[in-house]
């Protein structure tokens, strides 16, 4: 598939049911360009478009071809855009609409213009830095318990308890924003009371997952709260917890592996961080923390001490630090399309939920990604090439008129 967006690519006759074309039109909703593809649903750039130039962004989910057909998958999927539709909150990714067309299940998600945790703690990596660190892991964990809070606590229209469980915690569904907004994306395996599991799909990421999950018994609330603890461990070391070299290993590991606690890692780490870490990785579900509420409030409490910054300002700098580019690009203005400005502006990070992909490694997670390559190093040498015209020409100039 080309990656020019403004260009159609031929199909490959292989490729017949998978294919989606650029600028084809889904409902209201034109292709920009293809983002990537998980072990159940492909992920596309959509515009909407209306008179005087406007244009708006969206993020497109379709589930492959092959499994619409399928009976269970397709109602798995209808199911994921009923729940979406009761979401509303701001630290969740917006569902704004459901299509069928052609046989082909799509939903319709709110863009946003950053990176995913995983492509944070990836970008990190890659420049040798220290780990993101004990403030990124309260800032980072605060709105995710709000999001899990509500998402938890949410009725079906009878009032009845919905009884969701995320079951994907992990750093590829956490987005941040450049303004340092985190929305909790994905909610594609959800359980609640309105779901069932399908037979034969590993629900979530194995390095992710509690031990109750992996073990296949009932999970709660507490189950994605075990996940959440993971994600602040390695936020907060910059140390992957359990993956190993293949998902028997992973799983064996967060089954019965040893956590070292993260002040035996960074010694000077406040111990009350250390405290709700371990709380939330205590393997019995019982002793852990029994609603996301309680967590939000404790990591409230730890930001409000000294030495943390209020607001999403550390974020902020966090992601613009790390993928500088993507600041160097206004916003579509009014009166140009959508698509004439995404040529010369990378593409925020949306992260699908790879359910039979295994993908659980922070490389492995990004490799779809648009931010996953980025590093800044054209823009900092065009930078310094058009200053040391600026200083040649202003040189010559006065050589003249001197």
């Amino acid at each position: 598939m080309s990656t020019n967006p403004n260009l159609p690519a031929e199909p490959k006759a292989s490729d017949s049911g998978r294919y989606v074309a650029i600028g084809q039109t889904i409902g209201k909703y034109r292709i920009v360009r293809d983002v990537g593809i998980g072990g159940m649903a492909q992920v596309f750039l959509a515009s909407r478009e209306g008179p005087e130039g406007f244009a708006k962004p969206y993020v497109i989910k379709r589930i492959l071809p092959e499994l619409s057909r399928d009976e269970q998958f397709a109602k798995m999927f209808v199911t994921e855009a009923k729940v979406a539709a009761m979401l509303d909150h701001p630290n969740i990714v917006h569902v704004f609409d459901f299509e069928i067309e052609k046989g082909n299940y799509y939903l319709v998600m709110e863009y946003v213009a950053g990176a995913s945790l995983a492509n944070m703690m990836r970008a990190n990596r890659k420049r040798g830095g220290a780990p993101l660190g004990p403030q990124m892991a309260v800032e980072i964990g605060i709105p995710v318990a709000h999001a899990l809070s509500y998402a938890h606590d949410l009725t079906m229209p009878d009032g009845k308890p919905l009884d969701l469980v995320h079951r994907d915690i992990s750093p590829g569904n956490v987005l941040v924003s450049r303004d340092g907004a985190v929305k909790l994306a994905d909610f594609g395996v959800v359980k609640t009371a309105m779901t069932a599991t399908v037979v034969g799909v590993v629900n979530g990421k194995w390095a992710y997952m509690s031990p109750e999950q992996i073990s296949g018994q009932a999970v709660d609330r507490r189950s994605d709260l075990f996940s959440l603890g993971i994600v602040l461990y390695e936020v907060t070391t910059g140390l992957r917890l359990f993956k190993g070299e293949s998902a028997a290993a992973t799983a064996s590991r967060v089954m019965d592996a040893p956590v070292r606690r993260p002040k035996s890692v960074l010694p000077n780490l406040d111990p009350r961080l250390d405290h709700i870490i371990m709380k939330l990785l205590d393997r019995d579900p019982r002793a852990r923390y029994q609603t996301a509420a309680a967590l939000a409030a404790d990591l409230e409490a730890l930001r409000a001490s000294p030495g943390f910054l209020a607001g999403g300002f550390g974020l902020r700098t966090a992601v613009r630090t790390l993928f500088p580019d993507e600041g160097a690009a206004p916003a579509p203005a009014l009166g140009s399309s959508f698509s004439e400005a995404i040529r010369a502006s990378p593409i925020g990070s949306y992260q699908t939920a790879g359910a039979t992909r295994g993908a659980d490694d922070w490389e492995a997670d990004q490799a779809a990604s648009p931010l996953a390559s980025s590093d800044g190093g054209v823009s900092v040498r065009l930078v310094v090439a058009i200053a040391a015209a600026c200083l040649l020409g202003s040189l010559i100039f006065w050589l003249l008129v001197s």
